[in-house]
Formats: C-alpha cells, structure tokens, sequence
C-alpha cells in the first residue's frame, strides 16, 4: 500500500504510542455508536413515527443531504486553511448532537425536514472533520502509519455497529423514538470529550491558504471527477439499499426491528477483521485495485438481496457486504487522499460528499421506486448502479486513458 511499509509485528503498538491516537480512537467509536443507534431506523422514524409516504421520506432523506454537501464543504474549506482543526470538529459534534435531540422530539413533517436541514446537515461534516483531525494528529509517524491508523480508526466506527443498531432495536423497543435518539445525542457529545482534551498537532500554512500535514506523495494519476462519479453511484446504491433495509426487512419479509439490528450488527462485526487484515497484512495489491474489486463485488451482494426471501440468504449478504465497506469504507477515504495530496480535509471531505450526493439521489429515487414498484426492486436498481460504478473505475485506469486528474 505504501512504499516504505512498517513491520506488521510493530504496526499496532506503534499506533498505540503516537499522542492522543487512544483518545481519537475513542472518539470515532462514541460518533459510531451515535450513528448506529439512530441512523439504521431513520425510515422507521419517518414512516411510523412522523407519517411519511415513502416519498415525502425520499424527499426528507434528499433534503439531509443537499444540506450535508453544501454545509459540509464550506467546513472542509475553512479547515484546510486552519492551523488548527479541533474547534470545527467540535462544533461539528455540538450540532449532530443536537440534530439528533431535535429529531427525537419533533413530531411533524415540517419541523423533522427543518432539524434535518440545519443541525442533521451540519452535523453530518463531523465524520470528514474528526478523520482530517486524526490524520492530521498523525501526521509525524513514520512510515505508512498514518494511513494503517486510518484504517484503524474506521475500524472503530465499524465496531460501533456492532452493538450500537441491536441497542438501537431494543431502546426503540424500550422508549420508542425519542430515546433512541437522544441516547445517540449523548453519544455524539461523549465523543467531543477527547477532542476537547487533546493537544493538536501544529500545522504549518503553505501560501496557497492550505495546510501542510504530511508530504506529497506519488498519487494515482487520474481525473478526480470520474473517481467521484464511481464513488457518487456506489453511494447512492449504498444509501438506497441501507435507508430502505428495515422496511424491506419488516414490510415485504414481514420481518422484525431485531432482525434488522441483527443484520446490521453482523456486517459491522465481519467488518472488523477484514480492516485489521488491511492493516496488519505487509502485502496487498494496491488501493486502486481493492477499490474496483470491491465495487464488483457489491454487485453480487445486491443480487443476493434481490432474490432472498429469507434470514439464511440474507446473512450471506451481510458477508459480501462487510467486506465490500472494508475495503471502500476505510481505503476509498485513503484513495481520495492519495489523489489529493496535502489537501487532507478537501479530500475526506470530496470522499464523504460523494457520499451525501449519493445519498442526495437516492432518496428520492428510491422512495419513488419503493412507492411505484415496491422494496425488493429497490435492489435491482443498486446493483445496476454499481455495475456502472465498477465499470467507470475500469475505464479510467484502463492503461492509455486519455483524460489526466484535475487537481
């Protein structure tokens, strides 16, 4: 993955003696578990709880993210222009912390898009701030570190879903919607806690107005915005295929709120080892190549899901998934990196927008499929949209392409 790899004996106890990484590990636990307690009943809230149709929750979900991307990428460019990120990351965490709390006690449609557009939108940069942060804290290790800490560190925001979604189930079960989310509006506050008690590393300004925190490295020489096309669909199939699971879950399998925390925890507990290995492994095939693996391999997943009728196939599914979120979950940020080069929080940013595009896209095309067709061709039209995915990455690292990466 890098050049200059570090011993995979040494790699783990070299993180765990940089400055703060223990802190910034617990804080991107504390925003996982924040996530995974509401985000995976977020179309039960809007369904049962606010009593939306399936596209006015389309139209809820898209709303959340046009807020995200725009909010979210003016932060990015206010931090790449600090010498100190922490009091973003923390007032990012503030506000998803009160989104959250708005959401568990608004009771109509109108308020619910409101909180989602201001504080949800807003909150949502907290993820893209709290990694640029850590990269940045990790930016003197030497070696790939940095990057194998990264993957670390992704790796707590995937055990967070292990238990958080089965947490969620039983709150929802225990205190209906407000206490699932206010329960995640506590998380996301213990999670500024080590921020709030850390010591930032001190960046140094290039006269371009950007931060300096690691040195330019050799990037794969490709055009940014077909990257972020690739990464927009695999998003939006992603959100689709998520935002819509429970109620495909309970609605078309007739299924429970426990089946629905059980499979979610399960991808997120499978996904653990598989980032490890990415992390402790000394040979892999480049970032590149895991990349468009990955997405063809989502396809399958999809298709699995199209055809089960059951708990058995659907638990193969959670399989080919978590390895799928791995690898793009953790190593998709590192490649936006790599392609960015000393611009960390313009590139954790971009990765995470394609994201918010993507679920920008998805929600009203899959509340409109869902109320059209149904939930299961929901699945049909994810793996069609991430076939296209994998099939951009081919192109444009088919050797001879013609277009070079605008920077």
């Amino acid at each position: 993955m890098t050049t200059h790899p570090t011993s995979q004996a040494a790699i783990l106890p070299a993180l765990l003696r940089l400055p703060g990484f223990v802190g910034l590990a617990a804080a991107v636990f504390f925003l996982g578990f924040g996530v995974s307690l509401s985000g995976p009943f977020i179309a039960l809230y809007g369904v049962n709880h606010i009593g939306m149709s399936p596209l006015q929750l389309g139209i809820f979900l898209t709303l959340n993210a046009v807020s995200s991307v725009i909010l979210s990428t003016r932060l990015a460019r206010w931090s790449d222009r600090l010498t100190d990120r922490r009091p973003l990351v923390l007032l990012a965490l503030g506000v998803a912390a009160a989104g959250q709390a708005g959401l568990g006690v608004v009771r109509a449609y109108p308020a619910a898009v409101a909180v989602g557009i201001v504080l949800v939108g807003l909150g949502a940069a907290a993820f893209p701030q709290l990694f640029a942060y850590a990269r940045t804290q990790m930016s003197a290790a030497p070696g790939d570190i940095a990057e194998r800490g990264q993957t670390v560190l992704r790796s707590m925001f995937s055990l967070a879903f292990v238990v958080g979604p089965g947490l969620g189930a039983a709150a929802l079960a225990r205190f209906d919607f407000m206490g699932v989310f206010l329960l995640a509006a506590v998380c996301l506050l213990l999670a500024a806690v080590p921020i709030l008690l850390s010591r930032s590393v001190p960046l140094r300004a290039t006269p371009a107005g950007h931060t300096v925190t690691e040195p330019r490295t050799a990037a794969p020489n490709r055009p940014v915005w077909l990257v972020s096309l690739a990464f927009v669909l695999y998003g939006m199939s992603m959100t689709m295929a998520m935002s819509m699971f429970p109620l495909f879950i309970t609605k078309t399998l007739h299924g429970t709120t426990g089946q629905v925390g059980f499979l979610v925890s399960l991808c997120a507990l499978l996904e653990i080892p598989v980032m490890l290995g990415l992390v402790m492994l000394r040979r892999l095939p480049s970032v590149e190549w895991l990349v468009k693996g990955a997405m063809g391999l989502f396809v399958l997943h999809y298709v699995l899901i199209y055809v089960a009728h059951g708990m058995p196939l659907l638990i193969v599914t959670q399989v080919v998934r978590s390895v799928v979120l791995a690898i793009l979950a953790g190593l998709g940020m590192t490649y936006f990196q790599q392609l960015l080069p000393g611009r960390v929080s313009a590139a954790t940013t971009l990765f995470s927008n394609t994201m918010n595009v993507g679920g920008m896209l998805a929600g009203i095309v899959s509340g409109a499929i869902a109320q059209a067709f149904g939930f299961r061709d929901i699945y049909l039209v994810c793996a069609m949209l991430t076939f296209s995915a994998w099939a951009v990455m081919q192109v444009i690292t088919r050797p001879g392409f013609p277009w070079r990466s605008a920077r």
